[in-house]
């Protein structure tokens, strides 16, 4: 059961990442660029490049090249709170509203897709257990004194 599902994990990036493509092409933009405007958008209380690398488990220098770019692009500003320099917050611009309406609309393709055929509660269910799943691989991947 579980080698059946990671082999079929590929799988569900690679359908993700097929739905995005029109987008992609469209804006002229990269799937990790999209990735980061999609990130921001939906959770808007984590908004730091340390935040996207720490949960979307992204390299540093990829993130950060992707909001350079976005940045450069317009659909990104950086900004400092409370003249604190050394932590800078992304924030989303008016341009990013097309593409990240958009990528809604994908995502929620995407869901109707992988849920075709469950009800509420199967899909309420599914969701508590990948939630736990989800908890059980980041405490795997957390340093081992914060595991005990």
């Amino acid at each position: 059961m579980i080698p059946s599902f990671f082999a079929r994990s590929k799988s569900l990036s690679k359908l993700y990442h097929q739905l995005f493509k029109p987008l992609l092409e469209r804006y002229d933009i990269t799937q990790l660029e999209a990735d980061i405007l999609m990130f921001l958008a939906n959770n808007p209380s984590q908004d730091t490049a340390r935040d996207i690398v720490e949960k979307r488990h992204l390299s540093k220098s990829h993130v950060s090249v992707g909001v350079d770019n976005l940045v450069r692009r317009g659909y990104l500003e950086r900004s400092c709170h409370n003249g604190n320099r050394k932590t800078i917050y992304l924030n989303l611009l008016p341009p990013a509203d097309e593409v990240v309406a958009a990528g809604r609309d994908i995502q929620h393709q995407y869901a109707q897709c992988l849920l075709r055929g469950f009800g509420k509660e199967e899909i309420s269910y599914l969701a508590e257990m990948l939630d736990r799943i989800a908890d059980n691989v980041e405490l795997a991947l957390s340093p081992s004194k914060e595991r005990k």
